[in-house]
C-alpha cells in the first residue's frame, strides 16, 4: 500500500493523536513519529513529491517545543540565529512527520569556491522547486561582515538615523540537488543570484506565460524604507544565474498595500518619498509565492504589517505576466500569521502553509518577555480570478485550535501575551 493511500484512512479521524490499532498505520507512526505542532516552523515550505509519495517540509531550524521551553530568551535567540543550515521532515499524509534531516549544511563549504556568505547567521526561507528534472532550493544567506552602504532611500530622519549603521549583505542563493532529500549545494557560492548590492530575501520561482523562469524576491525595507517586490529573469539552462540581475523589474512597493490609507500611515497608491513626514517606521515586503489560475492570471501571496500586526495579503497580475501590471487585493489574514506558500496534495486539494507568532511574546515568571515559538498553520485555499479564497483551518493536521492564539498549553493568552511592534 502506498503511503498516500494510507493517508486517506487517517485524514478524517476525529482525534488524529489517538493511536489506531492498524498494522499499516502503526508502521507509519513508528517511521514518522512527529506531529507538525511538535516542532517550530518559520517561513516553512512543503514540496509534494508524487514519485516517492512523500511530502517534504523544509525549514531553517529544528527547534522542538521542549527545546524552546528549556532555553532562556538569550539562548533561544542565539540558537535560532545560528542554525546549521536547512532541515527537512518527510510525511506520507501531512499528519505524521519524520525526524528532521539536514539537507543543506551551512558549514560545508563548496570545494574550490570562494563563498560570498558566512555561517554566522542561519539561512532564511528555504523553498524547493523542480526544474528540468532537478531540484532547486531558493534560500536567503547572509554576510554580516560585508557592508554595502547606507539605505538607498527614505525620509531624511530615516537616512540620518542610519548614517552610521550601514546595511550588511544578504541575498538569495539557489542550490541544486538530484533529490528533494538533498544534499543541496550552492551552484554559485561566490554570489547571490540577484544583484549583490541589494539586500534581497525570500526568493521564489515564477514561470512566465512564455515558459521562461523568473525569480520574484523581496528587496529589504531596511535598505529601501519602502520595501519592494522585484523580479529577475533566470537562465533556463542554469537556474542559479540571472539574465540581468542589476536591472530587476519593479513589481510593487509595500506601501501600496490597500490597508495603509485606513491605518493612516500611507496614502492610497503608496508612500512616494515626497511626503514631508512619514508616519511609519518602514514598509515591509516579505514572502512572495505565486499560483496561476485556470484562466491564466497570476496570483501572488505576500506578507507585510498592518498596525504592527503581521498581515497575509495578495496581489494579482491579470495579464498573467510576471512583470504585471500588479493590482493589490484585500488581505487574507491579520492574525500575526504569514509568509505563506501553496501546494496541492496527492488528492488534488490545495492547501496554504504559513507560520504563526511573528511578533508575539510571553511574560516569564522573572518578568522577562520571551518570543513565542512559531509553528506551521495549514488552511484550505482556492485560486480564482478575483484572488485567493481562504478555506477552513485544518486543525486536524497542524494540531492548533486557533493559529491566532498559538501559545504553550500552560499560558493564558489573555494575561501574558503581547506583540512587539517593530515596523508598520
Amino acid at each position: 500500500m502506498k503511503a498516500h493511500d494510507v493517508s486517506k484512512q487517517l485524514r478524517n479521524k476525529a482525534n488524529p493523536h489517538i493511536m489506531i490499532e492498524d498494522s499499516a498505520i502503526s508502521q507509519i507512526s513508528q517511521k514518522y513519529p512527529l506531529y507538525m505542532h511538535d516542532f517550530g516552523l518559520h517561513d516553512p515550505f512543503i514540496y509534494a513529491d508524487r514519485a516517492s509519495g512523500l511530502y517534504y517540509l523544509y525549514n531553517a531550524s529544528k527547534c522542538t517545543n521542549s527545546e524552546y521551553a528549556s532555553r532562556s530568551t538569550e539562548e533561544l535567540g542565539e540558537y535560532m540565529d545560528r542554525s546549521d543550515g536547512v532541515y527537512c521532515w518527510t510525511s506520507p499524509d501531512l499528519l505524521h512527520w519524520s525526524e528532521p534531516m539536514l539537507v543543506f549544511n551551512l558549514h560545508d563549504w563548496p570545494a574550490g569556491q570562494k563563498t560570498w556568505y558566512t555561517d554566522q547567521q542561519g539561512p532564511w526561507a528555504p523553498e524547493v522547486h523542480q526544474w528540468h528534472g532537478s531540484y532547486w532550493m531558493f534560500t536567503t544567506l547572509h554576510n554580516p561582515t560585508r557592508q554595502i552602504g547606507q539605505p538607498w532611500r527614505g525620509p531624511q530622519w530615516y537616512l540620518d538615523q542610519h548614517a552610521d549603521s550601514p546595511c550588511t549583505s544578504r541575498g538569495v542563493f539557489i542550490l541544486h540537488s538530484d533529490s528533494p532529500a538533498g544534499p543541496f549545494v550552492p551552484v554559485h557560492a561566490d554570489r547571490p543570484t540577484p544583484d549583490p548590492q541589494r539586500m534581497t530575501l525570500d526568493g521564489t520561482l515564477a514561470v512566465d506565460t512564455d515558459g521562461s523562469p523568473w525569480m520574484i524576491y523581496a528587496h529589504e525595507w531596511v535598505q529601501m524604507f519602502d520595501g519592494t517586490m522585484e523580479a529577475i529573469r533566470l537562465d533556463p539552462d542554469d537556474l542559479a544565474s540571472a539574465v540581468d540581475p542589476a536591472h530587476p523589474r519593479l513589481l510593487w512597493e509595500a506601501s501600496q498595500g490597500p490597508w495603509h490609507p485606513a491605518d493612516g500611515d500611507a496614502p492610497a497608491g503608496g508612500w512616494k518619498g515626497h511626503l514631508e513626514k512619514a508616519t511609519a517606521n518602514g514598509y515591509v515586503t516579505d514572502g512572495p509565492f505565486v499560483v496561476r489560475t485556470t484562466s491564466g492570471a497570476l496570483l501572488c501571496l505576500w506578507t507585510s504589517y498592518s498596525r504592527g500586526i503581521y498581515t497575509l495579503t495578495q496581489a494579482i497580475s491579470r495579464s498573467g505576466c510576471v512583470t504585471g501590471p500588479w493590482e493589490q487585493l484585500d488581505p487574507l489574514l491579520r492574525n500575526d500569521c504569514g509568509h505563506a506558500m501553496v501546494f496541492r496534495d496527492f488528492d488534488g486539494q490545495l492547501h496554504v502553509l504559513m507560520h504563526t507568532n511573528m511578533t508575539r511574546s510571553v511574560m516569564l515568571p522573572d518578568g522577562e518577555r520571551k518570543p513565542l515559538l512559531s509553528h506551521g498553520a495549514l488552511y484550505r485555499i482556492s485560486a480564482h480570478d478575483d484572488g485567493f479564497h481562504l478555506g477552513r483551518h485544518e486543525s486536524e493536521l497542524d494540531g492548533m485550535t486557533d493559529p491566532a492564539n498559538d501559545v504553550p498549553a500552560n499560558d493564558d493568552p489573555a494575561d501574558d501575551v503581547s506583540r512587539e511592534t517593530f515596523v508598520c
